[in-house]
């Protein structure tokens, strides 16, 4: 077994693809128990929205006349039908849905993808074999069972854009393989079209460690070669940037405002940044939406902000739990007393650091804040795990041993996270059965469906039933906002082809009836609590 993987290792194409090949392999093998993911979640939603865009073959949609009953989190209604988010990972779910009709497989393929970069980036950095070691410990830590494969969220998309980028950078400062300044390019390109702001940060650490770097050692390089690769990695974010101007002028009307950008001007009160004041309150249509963009999101900024040291550090166990889990939390203990003897080691601190310390003015966090140094954190852990080898005290091999426990801890965790999936079964999200019973109920109805959502004054707010694909009028099932008899009756006539229900989400379980039974009749006729 050592021979077989000493060979693949050796063969760096070969072993990315024997990473790829891994991932999707164990995560199809798990669908009986851990089976397509099914949208709960707000995000989710909207970026399903953008796949399901692209997949009709357009950048936005048009406006609704009835826009009104359709808003929801995450989503514009104005000046086009779109989600507020950036497209990359839109384009992985319109490849599943696309191709195979199904978004998800866009995620599966993505995710593998993702931890076949990772190896490869690693190979950049240090040896074949711990370089597939680290393709395979990603897979096992995020490739299966994480949240980045299980949902629609999206953390694989910039995460390939950071591994391409790092391993771009040690190509071009350790190999002097300059035409890398190309996939450096690419990464940045996908990072910012995933998470501009990561994308921003990671492109000035980087860039400027290679400016530094390279002028350091500006005697001995060929200067042809690096002013030919850099006109290479210019001409690519120059038509990266013709495309994102020409999306953001498709989804904004304008080529240098963001979707995430008017988004935040229509909905938002409080800024994701610390640095960021309040707004003016806007008007809002609904009372579900005031309360979580002016109440509820308010309140987790400003709490953040009040403690940004502390959150700062909730951020790095955050992130290092989710990468490698909460044992391996002690491998810095053990191996930061020794000295960073290597270039390749201070430049991996330099970056981690540089980009790190970014995370804290960000008042919110989830692991896929972070998914751009995720290849990082892997070749610091196994720098850590190479240098704990050689430790012998006393003679003895105690180094070895130490690090085949730290190593061993992540394929671990994820064969007992499989036994518990194999004796528990799958979790699926509340809202996400709620939603799938319902629509299994209409499904079974005759024709087209229209569905009046009503919530209570104590709604969940996190708990939204208010989202459509790309064609509403098109789609079986359209879910809209209950708002009272006056503005329903044009919008009901509207839709008059279809039966139209009153959802009462709130219910236990959640209540479906016609519109016309006296029950609905006498529903609509108090004041919505939308």
């Amino acid at each position: 077994m050592i021979r077989i993987y000493q060979r693949v290792a050796s063969r760096r194409w070969l072993a990315c693809t024997a990473v790829f090949v891994f991932v999707i392999a164990a995560r199809t093998a798990l669908i009986p128990w851990q089976h397509v993911p099914m949208p709960a979640v707000h995000d989710e939603f909207s970026y399903l929205l953008a796949g399901d865009t692209f997949a009709h073959g357009r950048l936005a949609n048009p406006t609704h006349p009835f826009w009104q009953h359709f808003e929801t989190f995450h989503v514009l209604q104005q000046p086009t039908y779109a989600s507020k988010y950036q497209p990359a990972q839109g384009l992985v779910l319109a490849f599943g849905e696309k191709l195979f009709g199904l978004p998800w497989i866009g995620v599966l393929v993505s995710t593998a993808l993702m931890c076949a970069v990772i190896c490869w980036m690693l190979q950049g950095w240090i040896s074949p074999g711990l370089a597939l070691l680290g393709g395979l410990l990603a897979g096992c830590r995020i490739g299966i069972l994480s949240y980045w494969m299980n949902s629609y969220w999206g953390g694989s998309v910039p995460a390939i854009g950071g591994a391409l980028m790092l391993g771009a950078v040690a190509r071009i400062v350790f190999r002097k393989q300059y035409a890398h300044a190309v996939t450096w390019a690419a990464g940045l390109v996908i990072l910012l079209n995933s998470r501009p702001y990561d994308g921003a940060v990671l492109g000035l650490v980087s860039g400027a460690a290679l400016v530094w770097l390279l002028v350091r050692d500006g005697a001995a390089l060929g200067r042809y070669m690096i002013a030919r690769s850099v006109l290479a990695a210019a001409t690519v974010l120059a038509v990266a940037a013709g495309f994102m101007a020409y999306y953001n002028y498709s989804v904004t009307g304008k080529a240098l405002e963001l979707a995430y950008q008017e988004h935040d001007r229509q909905y938002a009160v409080a800024s994701m940044l610390a640095w960021g004041g309040l707004r003016p309150e806007p008007v809002y249509h609904h009372a579900v939406m005031r309360k979580l963009w002016a109440v509820w999101h308010v309140q987790e900024v400003q709490e953040a902000k009040r403690n940004l040291a502390a959150a700062f550090m909730m951020k790095l166990g955050d992130t290092y739990d989710f990468v490698f889990g909460l044992y391996p939390l002690l491998i810095p203990l053990l191996i930061w007393p020794y000295p960073m003897k290597s270039t390749e080691e201070r430049l991996t601190v330099f970056l981690l650091g540089g980009f790190l310390v970014a995370l804290l003015p960000i008042t919110g966090f989830a692991p896929h804040y972070a998914a751009a140094i995720v290849g990082l954190l892997y070749v610091r852990f196994l720098q850590s795990v190479d240098r704990l080898r050689a430790w012998r005290p006393g003679g003895r091999p105690l180094g070895i041993a130490a690090a085949v426990f730290f190593v061993a801890l992540i394929p671990a965790e994820l064969g007992r996270d499989l036994v518990a999936l194999g004796i528990g079964g799958e979790l699926a999200p509340r809202l996400a059965l709620a939603r799938q019973q319902v629509v299994r109920q209409l499904e079974k109805e005759p024709g087209r469906q229209l569905v009046l959502v009503h919530y209570a004054p104590d709604h969940n707010i996190h708990e939204e039933w208010v989202y459509n694909s790309a064609d509403v009028d098109g789609q079986p099932i359209v879910w809209a906002r209950e708002m009272g008899p006056e503005q329903d009756r044009p919008f009901i006539q509207y839709f008059r082809d279809r039966q139209v229900w009153l959802l009462e989400a709130d219910q236990s379980p959640p209540r479906l009836e016609r519109y016309d039974s006296p029950q609905a009749s006498t529903q609509l006729g108090r004041s919505s609590a939308q």
